[in-house]
Order: C-alpha cells, then structure tokens, then sequence
C-alpha cells in the first residue's frame, strides 16, 4: 500500500513538472513570437518612411530650382538613408547602431537646418542662391559634428523643437498672406512634433512605429505645400 502511495506521488510530481515546464516553453515561445511581430513592424515602418523620402522628393521636388532642390533632398534623402539603415539594424545587424545614431543626428541637424530654409524659400516663391545653399549646410554640417560630442550629446532633441517652431512660425505669417501652402507646413510641423513625442503614444503603438509612421505623413505634408506651383521671384 505504501509503495503504491509513493508510486502515485511520484506520477503527481512527474505530471506537475511536466505542466511546468511545457507552459515555461509556452511562455518563451509566446514571448520570441511577440518579439519577432514588433521586429517585422519596425522593419515595414521604416521602409515605408525611407521610401517616402524618396518618392516624396522624386515626385515633388524633381523639377525646382538646383539650390532648392538640393536643401529638400538633403532634408528628405537624409531622413530615408537613417530609417534604411534601422532597418538593417532591426534585421539583426547590431553593429549599425553608432551608424543608426549618427545617421538620426544627422537628420536631426543638417536635415532640419535644410527643411526650414527650404520651407522659407517655398512659402516665399524664392530661388535660393549659393551663398544661402552653402551656409545652410555648413551651419547644419556644424551643428551635427558638434552634437556628437559626448559632452553636448544631451541637447540633440533641442535642434528638431527649435526648427519645428520656426516652421510653425513661418507657416502661421504665410497664412496671414493667405498662402494655402502655409497648412500643408502647419500639418507637417504638427506630424514632426508628434513624432518627437512617440512614447507618449506607447499605450496605443510602439514609439518607434509612431516615430516612422508620423515622420511618413509630414514628409508627404511638406510634398503637398510645394504640390501648387507658381512662378518664382
């Protein structure tokens, strides 16, 4: 009788172990597939922000002015080439994350230094010159090579705030003109300045999803303020 009690616990012991480490496997398989759903998110945002730079630029601003045009590709392409390269990185190249970094410094200085020039020759239908085209990207080239600095690293995220509320300001005086291209940079302004705020959206998507997804409308945004052509001055 005894042996049988001991032989019955045994199979209890036995059975419950089993449950046990079944539902640990259920778990870490629940967790990797879960992880490989937020990868592949990550990687369909962002090549659909890189290939919106590109179209953006190619269909909107493939026929302006050389200076012009420029200022807008470096803005747009600069953006694209930093969601292409996260999307190398989320693939599970791990030693393009200094790259990743750098490359959103970049877009985040040279890239908005270009965007608010551009915008301001845009609301006010002028050519840029090569002065202007050259100090723009000096100034943005200074300002990245300055943030990468370890010690001034810390105010990288005050670059896009200021550049988002010259845009607002801009866009806001060309409204009082009646210029119609001032909403379409008010709305694109808006989608930058959700976009830095991504995980404040956490609850509802990943801020990385947010961040590309948001990026993506104010690129096309700024597409549509240069949609009306008009002559220039």
């Amino acid at each position: 009788m005894a042996a049988r009690r001991k032989t019955f616990r045994r199979s209890v012991i036995l059975l419950v172990s089993i449950r046990l480490t079944s539902r640990k496997k259920l778990g870490k398989s629940s967790r990797n597939f879960v992880n490989y759903v937020m990868i592949f998110s990550h990687i369909l945002s962002g090549f659909i922000l890189a290939g919106a730079g590109v179209g953006v630029f190619w269909h909107f601003f493939g026929r302006i002015s050389l200076f012009n045009r420029l200022l807008w590709g470096f803005f747009l392409l600069t953006t694209s080439l930093a969601a292409l390269i996260g999307v190398l990185h989320f693939a599970g190249n791990e030693s393009l994350e200094p790259l990743h970094r750098s490359m959103i410094v970049l877009s985040d200085t040279l890239g908005v230094v270009c965007v608010v020039t551009a915008v301001y020759a845009l609301l006010n239908q002028r050519t840029l010159s090569l002065i202007t085209f050259v100090s723009t990207v000096l100034f943005g080239l200074f300002l990245f090579i300055t943030l990468l600095l370890p010690d001034v690293r810390v105010f990288t995220p005050i670059v896009p705030s200021m550049g988002i509320l010259v845009l607002m300001l801009l866009a806001v005086f060309a409204l009082l003109q009646r210029n119609k291209r001032g909403l379409w940079v008010v709305l694109a302004a808006m989608m930058m300045g959700l976009a830095t705020k991504a995980d404040s959206f956490n609850s509802l998507i990943h801020p990385t999803d947010f961040y590309h997804y948001a990026t993506t409308l104010a690129l096309w945004f700024f597409g549509k303020a240069a949609e009306y052509r008009v002559s220039v001055r």
